[in-house]
């Protein structure tokens, strides 16, 4: 019986558990909140979640350091 080729995949590799984001936020914006937004994660370079996630999370870290508390996503796994 002749053996089956492995059929060659295409795109990237799978990311890893610990880089898959998995969980989503929904946040209610009104449209001028969206497309101000929207238009500076354009001037920056990065997509829309990106930018809200980054800016999130510079925001999370002051906040819970004020509390004296570490932000777990800043822990190196």
């Amino acid at each position: 019986m002749a053996k089956k080729k492995k059929k060659a995949t295409i795109g990237r590799p799978k990311k890893s558990p610990d880089q898959v984001m998995a969980r989503y936020l929904q946040v209610r914006l009104q449209d001028t909140e969206h497309d101000d937004f929207a238009e500076a994660a354009e001037l920056a370079g990065v997509p829309l979640s990106t930018w809200v996630r980054e800016r999130l999370r510079i925001v999370a870290r002051k906040e819970l350091e004020s509390y004296g508390k570490e932000a777990s996503f800043l822990r190196r796994k």
